[in-house]
């Protein structure tokens, strides 16, 4: 008789002092730590079947999404039971949560920046932006349209993300992910004034400098893009000094040199 069945049937003979659930509970988590990841998640079902909703439903439901995920690595199944503890759960907050975790299973675990950037959306619409969590979800979503090359929508989110959460910390990583969406979307006088923004108001700002010499180089790709190479060259310069891969910076500047040098030809 293995362990866990030992404890199933020493929880049976002491049923006056644990519920039905309860014992199950024991059960799964028994199998769980023992590796059984499959009869976990059968046990974790008959407890979900035997409360149907409530908080042990969920708390049962939850398990069997973090069994596929982590243990199982099958995510279509993990983000199966997030809806099923989005359907069983009777606070915003658990559906947040579950809806929130289906999103990013599927933008980190299965590259599906489209179905997450969905998700997100419906997120917004049924909640909108009142939970603490709001910046953090709302700047995800963003991210999500961008790797989804919808760089006009992530622009829109990455917008509105500067008026509703003034202030936030993640505030100026906001704005420079703009200046990369509307840069990708080719609008690039807008993606010029807002790296413009950055560099003014973080240049030899503590903390800020890799970020400040990205937007230089954002600044020169914008207008190498419309053609103004003299413009394009003193940004690529600017950001050469602090660049993450300066050697990047110095091919483009090498590569602006000899256009300028044929033109003039």
């Amino acid at each position: 008789m293995s362990k866990a069945w030992k404890l199933f049937v020493v929880l049976s003979l002491a049923g006056c002092s644990l519920g039905v659930s309860d014992q199950q509970w024991k059960l799964a988590d028994s199998y769980l730590q023992q590796g059984q990841h499959l009869r976990a998640v059968e046990e974790y079902s008959r407890i979900v079947n035997l409360e149907q909703k409530g908080p042990m439903a969920v708390k049962a439901q939850e398990q069997i999404a973090l069994i596929y995920e982590q243990q199982l690595k099958d995510y279509p199944r993990a983000i199966r039971a997030l809806r099923d503890v989005y359907r069983r759960a009777e606070d915003d907050p658990s559906r947040l949560k579950a809806r929130a975790q289906i999103a990013k299973l599927y933008s980190d675990r299965m590259g599906d920046f489209m179905a997450s950037a969905e998700e997100y959306e419906v997120i917004f619409k049924e909640f909108g932006d009142r939970f603490l969590s709001g910046p953090e979800l709302y700047l995800a979503w963003a991210e999500a349209l961008m790797e989804a090359s919808r760089f006009d929508d992530a622009a829109l989110r990455l917008s509105q993300f500067q008026t509703k959460f003034p202030g936030d910390k993640d505030g100026p990583k906001a704005l420079f992910l703009l200046g990369q969406a509307q840069l990708a979307g080719r609008n690039y006088e807008v993606a010029i004034e807002t790296f413009r923004e950055i560099i003014r108001k973080f240049g030899g700002v503590e903390g800020y400098d890799a970020m400040v010499a990205e937007s230089y180089y954002g600044l020169g790709m914008a207008f190498e893009s419309k053609d103004e190479l003299a413009q394009a060259l003193e940004a690529f310069r600017s950001s050469l000094v602090t660049y993450p891969n300066p050697k990047v910076v110095e091919l483009k500047i090498d590569r602006l040199l000899k256009r300028k040098k044929e033109r003039r030809l």
